[in-house]
């Protein structure tokens, strides 16, 4: 009889625990959500990477990357018109700045560093990997691990981060 107690109010922590998280989640007007230092994000909208890891995109529209620390690497492969996919966009390096503006970029690219920012707006996909904050809006999906979404302006704290 001890045990069926003691399995019983185990059981009802843990539900309750279950529960609390979801009304939490319910609740948050961002979108909140804990990652465990990997996103996967598709749509259109804006989408903001700010912390430090690795980035890779492909985009149609307009990427602005802010390298805080000054160790980030930036590549980028432009995608020719006639090109649907963009799958044959070759990566090259960039000459390192403190701050890359690619306007009415088509094509892919990749950012690695210890302190960085991209703010882009289009239609995206891409995967984070690192610590930081990533917040997307528009439409489209995102997800971590262990967890998905909707962009709708939701806020995703990667890693220990945030």
């Amino acid at each position: 009889m001890y045990r069926r107690i003691i399995a019983l109010l185990g059981l009802v922590a843990i539900l309750m625990a279950v529960a609390v998280a979801a009304n939490a989640e319910e609740t948050d007007g961002e979108g909140y959500a804990e990652g465990k230092g990997w996103v996967w994000a598709k749509g259109t909208g804006v989408a903001i990477l700010d912390g430090q890891g690795r980035v890779h995109m492909a985009i149609d529209g307009d990427v602005v990357i802010y390298d805080y620390a000054g160790d980030a690497v930036v590549k980028v492969g432009a995608v020719p018109e006639s090109e649907p996919d963009g799958a044959g966009a070759q990566l090259q390096d960039v000459d390192p700045t403190t701050t890359y503006t690619f306007d009415n970029f088509r094509g892919r690219l990749f950012v690695s560093g210890s302190d960085f920012r991209v703010e882009a707006e289009g239609t995206m996909k891409f995967k984070a990997h690192g610590q930081g904050v990533v917040e997307v809006d528009g439409e489209g999906w995102w997800r971590t691990r262990h967890r998905r979404g909707t962009w709708n302006g939701a806020t995703l704290s990667l890693g220990a981060a945030g």
